[in-house]
């Protein structure tokens, strides 16, 4: 019995290769697009951010009693930001040491992958965060902040900073490269390891929320950002590999 092409491929490579299709026909990139513009026209439309925002300021208190809280700060926020490090640096240790472990070798090329999706989400949000003069809600006098006006995007140079898009967001975010890793190898089911990324991010961006730093669409823009970054790392990373079997 012959083996299926795909068998053949992964033995060419080590994995298998990026199954190459147009962008623009690739659901992996169209429907997350989709849903991410969507989401933004909604939440804009409807105001979700500054309701979601009075929400929360009005359960606390008329005031962000959560933001020095132990559990917001201390473990979400400070001992998240330590748990992102540690395992940023274990990934990087591991990507060195499949240079010369020959049980690790054959995943190699998807652990740079995986370490350049990971930087270049972070990376780019932390430049966002330095350019763009973007209030947090606790900055607004709306919230009991020194800068005047409610609007959510509106620019205040020199007033406000580091607060668009979600940083400590993007922390557990940028674990969606994990699911485009697992695709590449016999890992089970990739779909369960788009599990880290959602939940590290939604639980980070809603203690930041909660605390007055972020309004909800600053959380979208950076799941959609880390998203989108993976996407495009190992699509082209892959896209290489697909190529040396095609030209075989």
């Amino acid at each position: 019995m012959s083996k299926p092409a795909h068998a053949d491929r992964r033995t060419a490579v080590g994995h298998p290769a990026w199954t190459p299709r147009p962008w623009q026909d690739d659901p992996l990139f169209v429907c997350p697009l989709l849903a991410l513009v969507l989401g933004l026209l909604i939440t804009q439309g409807l105001d979700l951010d500054r309701y979601w925002a009075d929400l929360l300021f009005r359960l606390e208190g008329d005031d962000w009693d959560l933001r020095y809280a132990w559990l917001t700060s201390r473990v979400l926020h400070e001992y998240g930001q330590r748990f992102s490090i540690a395992w940023g640096v274990g990934l990087l240790a591991l990507t060195a040491v499949s240079s010369w472990s020959q049980r690790l070798r054959p995943y190699r090329r998807g652990l740079v992958c995986l370490c350049i999706a990971v930087i270049t989400s972070l990376l780019l949000v932390s430049l966002g965060k330095h350019m763009l003069a973007l209030p947090c809600p606790w900055d607004l006098s709306r919230y009991g902040g020194d800068v005047a006006g409610a609007a959510v995007y509106a620019l205040h140079p020199g007033e406000v900073g580091g607060c668009f898009p979600a940083g400590h967001a993007a922390g557990g975010y940028c674990l969606f490269a994990l699911f485009f890793f697992a695709r590449q190898y016999p890992l089970g089911r990739a779909i369960w390891w788009l599990a880290p990324g959602i939940v590290v991010g939604i639980t980070y961006g809603f203690a930041q929320e909660l605390r007055g730093a972020h309004f909800l669409s600053h959380d979208m823009v950076s799941a959609g950002l880390c998203w989108f970054v993976s996407y495009a790392v190992f699509r082209i990373g892959f896209a290489k590999a697909s190529d040396r079997v095609n030209q075989s």
